[in-house]
């Protein structure tokens, strides 16, 4: 019985060895009574999935808009230009921004004119005949027409209406927005680390009214970098 023991014993240990030789069992595993596994690689898991390229592409695209530092704003150019100068001075990557808003707007009474020029001249000598402040607009979207008068707010402009309707003349009220510019300064998202606080700070001791925002870079500034 003793031998038929060892003769089992010697048996497994030389089918393990010939495992061992083979290559199909780590030596490790056997220590550690793990299973045995092959030295082959496994396919990757069928729910992974790698993105194309345009799938890439699509999420650059989708990347937030960089945003630059506006300082400003400057109602004249030559502030900005200092402030520009100041900023290159100091190797701030910065940039003048001009930006047209509406400063004011004005009212305009208009007598529509259908005919041409012709009658655009016609209608004004009879204005004129009698005795009514006139003239033909010649620039805008209201050119063509002859305007009767212009005021800055719209309840005197209304009131005159109501007298030139009360007197047969065809006349509406039109409200015209009177552009100006504006400018800023716009640091570029490479420098913004460089315009912290202790910067801002001796900026607006030369330019008090100075304020600064974080928004999208324009995508061209209307003036270029100073020299």
């Amino acid at each position: 019985m003793r031998s038929l023991f060892l003769f089992l014993l010697l048996l497994n240990i030389l089918y393990a060895l010939w495992q061992l030789q083979s290559g199909g069992v780590r030596p490790d595993s056997l220590l550690a009574g793990e299973p045995a596994v092959s030295d082959s690689v496994s396919s990757p898991p069928q729910d992974v999935v790698s993105a194309s390229p345009a799938e890439v592409a699509s999420v650059s695209e989708a990347a937030p808009a960089a945003l630059c530092i506006q300082l400003g704003v400057f109602d004249g150019r030559r502030q900005a230009e200092q402030l520009l100068q100041r900023l290159l001075a100091l190797d701030v990557q910065a940039a003048l921004v001009e930006d047209e808003v509406v400063g004011s707007t004005d009212y305009w009474l208009v007598m529509p004119v259908s005919g041409g020029s012709v009658d655009a001249l016609a209608r004004l000598s009879l204005l004129q005949e009698q005795g009514i402040d006139s003239f033909v607009i010649t620039r805008g979207p209201l050119a063509g027409n002859i305007s009767l008068g212009v005021f800055s707010r719209l309840d005197y402009a209304e009131a005159r209406q109501a007298q030139l309707l009360a007197d047969g003349n065809d006349v509406r009220v039109e409200s015209v927005d009177k552009l100006r510019s504006q400018y800023l300064v716009q640091v570029q998202p490479a420098a913004r680390r460089l315009v912290d606080q202790s910067l801002l700070g001796r900026l607006r001791a030369d330019f008090p009214q100075l304020q600064h925002q974080y928004q999208a870079c324009s995508p061209v500034a209307k003036s270029g970098n100073l020299p």
